[in-house]
């Protein structure tokens, strides 16, 4: 038909051909072209492929065989033939490059499109119309990851009688060697195809819900423990990893609609494979799971079966689920807090050395510090202020840590290595640093206040908008700025970068100097760009003041150089927390949290901590 007339044009060769294996081994011989073979010989749309007696089996609705030779046939061949050529060229030779594909979100569901051809051609009870179902939901919702792996030389499977040039011209010899090595070549080629598939996050969910102990499923226990399978296997060698197992899963934990966690959930209810009970958790039908459905609606009836089939053959993976499945729900969170805290440090470790060209010291000045005894129930993340870093909260999180607080001093990404850094970073950095270091606190408390100083606390109001604290406090934030050049210079180089040599003329250098009050611990100088993110927190906070309603403690000292005592008011009057204390202390310096009076600051921030919990 048509369809076959356009894959002719498009180079496609029938299997009906008479002559197609001459027309690929001549085209393999001479260099001509590539070709694509497809070794199943069919879809295999249970994702079901075994591996026994030394070869690699596909599952379908008439049965169960081995996948093709051909390919590695034809391509031993085409290696003999060129190298009895007189004129051959020495080269590598000829190559089976492993390709694999991988589908991320399969997922069922009629959709217009399909509508509108059921509508006209009436195609619906036909094995048609659930290709079309999932074929145009993958076009149009999902991604598709082609992974061309290392190539596999075929001279190598035959080197040795490669040298008999003689009886290679006969082709019973040529049909013998084909014989002999076919198997072991399409079964290499095979075990690369499959263990490039990309493991994403709807693999790690369907695998860490069956290696789950027990048949009721708990939300947040899944949600650590697919954190924990993910991280597991990041490092795993010859594993592809999708991205989003990579960059900011660790939101999984906090959020409650976290996107993918909830539409594996939603399909999972729609197939019955999960019930929701009165509690909140599920009920896990396992036996559902592995109930067997035609060949042709598997991926309609049963999407987490084929999600499965496809991560079974990676051993190692399925390996490491049932190991982390052992662990009760303290020792994962455990892990994890461990992993996410190495985590930022590595991040401050790169830039460090990056900036320094040497690797930091473990008590360097703009390490993270983290402080944690099992016994401790209450937990205080909390962020230093802007040009500062962790050492500027050292003093609090001892003191807070003498009173049996947990306390996690994270840094700020640019801080605490070199001033030039800060040229590089943005506010969704900020954003991200303070997420991860409440998310691993999270793990191994069961209440967990956030705070910050000046800049600091600004971030900790922003997440208290969005996620849920047990309190938030912000001290000396800054809403409203004494220095105009922050106030109106930057927020007009930012939005007009075309300005900076007319600002540069006038005086305003690339460059600000920073007058601090702890030189040991702050930054000399620092970038306008730096400011700009800076700016950005400002207006943000600004605007998101409204939607915080956990307890939250306002201190200000009443005459700090640096930031407007009026802050501390404007953030109390906007914020809609029924329990809110402002506390006003007489300082006429912006660091009131280190030197003298520090003390009546950690009293102030204790008693709120003790209250509130």
């Amino acid at each position: 038909g048509l369809l076959g007339k356009y894959m002719s044009l498009a180079g496609s060769i029938s299997i009906k051909n008479k002559i197609k294996d001459n027309i690929i081994l001549n085209d393999l011989v001479s260099g001509d072209a590539d070709w694509i073979i497809y070794p199943e010989g069919n879809m295999i749309k249970n994702k079901l492929v075994t591996f026994h007696d030394e070869e690699f089996y596909i599952h379908t609705k008439s049965q169960e065989r081995p996948v093709y030779t051909g390919s590695a046939a034809l391509a031993i061949k085409a290696q003999i033939l060129r190298s009895g050529m007189k004129n051959a060229i020495d080269d590598a030779g000829v190559q089976i490059v492993p390709l694999t594909i991988t589908y991320n979100h399969i997922r069922p569901g009629e959709n217009s499109l399909l509508a509108f051809l059921d509508k006209y051609f009436n195609v619906r009870g036909t094995h048609f119309f659930e290709e079309l179902e999932i074929e145009i939901n993958l076009l149009r919702k999902s991604n598709m990851h082609l992974h061309f792996g290392e190539p596999i030389y075929v001279k190598s499977y035959i080197e040795e009688s490669l040298k008999d040039k003689i009886n290679l011209k006969k082709d019973e010899v040529i049909n013998k060697l084909v014989d002999e090595h076919r198997k072991a070549l399409i079964s290499d080629g095979m075990r690369k195809v499959y263990e490039n598939a990309l493991i994403n996050f709807e693999h790690i969910f369907i695998l860490s819900l069956v290696t789950m102990p027990t048949a009721k499923v708990c939300p947040s226990y899944l949600k650590r423990l697919i954190y924990k399978n993910a991280t597991s296997i990041i490092n795993m060698k010859g594993v592809q990893i999708h991205p989003e197992l990579q960059d900011e899963l660790f939101s999984l934990i906090l959020e409650t609609d976290y996107p993918h966690f909830t539409s594996m959930i939603k399909v999972a209810q729609l197939q019955r494979v999960l019930y929701e009970d009165s509690e909140g958790d599920y009920l896990f039908d396992k036996n559902l799971l592995e109930k067997q459905y035609d060949f042709d609606k598997v991926r309609v009836k049963n999407t987490l079966q084929v999600i499965l089939n496809e991560i079974k053959l990676q051993k190692n993976i399925v390996d490491v689920a049932y190991k982390n499945a052992t662990f009760t729900q303290k020792e994962i969170e455990l892990d994890n807090f461990n992993y996410l805290k190495e985590k930022e440090y590595k991040t401050f470790e790169n830039e460090y050395l990056l900036y320094r060209k040497e690797l930091p010291t473990k008590d360097a000045p703009g390490a993270p510090i983290i402080l944690y005894d099992a016994k401790n129930t209450i937990g205080v993340v909390f962020s230093h202020g802007y040009m500062a870093s962790p050492e500027e909260a050292r003093h609090l999180a001892e003191y807070l840590f003498s009173k049996g607080v947990n306390v996690y001093a994270l840094r700020l990404r640019g801080h605490g290595t070199d001033p030039l850094a800060l040229k590089h970073v943005s506010s969704q950095d900020w954003e991200y640093d303070f997420k991860l270091a409440f998310t691993a606190m999270r793990q191994v408390c069961e209440k967990v206040f956030i705070g910050g100083f000046s800049t600091g606390g600004l971030l900790a109001l922003m997440h208290a908008s969005k996620y849920k604290a047990d309190g938030v406090i912000a001290i000396n934030s800054t809403l409203r700025l004494y220095n105009l050049t922050v106030s109106y210079v930057v927020p007009t180089l930012h939005a007009f970068n075309e300005m900076t040599s007319y600002l540069n003329a006038k005086g305003v250098g690339e460059w600000m100097e920073n007058k601090s009050e702890n030189p040991e611990i702050n930054y000399p100088r620092h970038p306008l760009e730096g400011v700009a993110q800076m700016e950005k927190i400002i207006t943000k906070t600004d605007k998101l003041l409204k939607q915080i309603k956990d307890p939250v403690l306002v201190i200000q000292g009443d005459n700090d150089p640096v930031v407007n005592p009026k802050s501390a008011q404007f953030i109390y009057k906007r914020i809609r927390s029924k329990w809110k204390k402002l506390v006003l202390i007489p300082r006429d310096r912006h660091s009131i949290i280190l030197g003298e009076g520090e003390n009546e600051v950690f009293d102030s921030i204790i008693y709120f901590v003790q209250k509130a919990h």
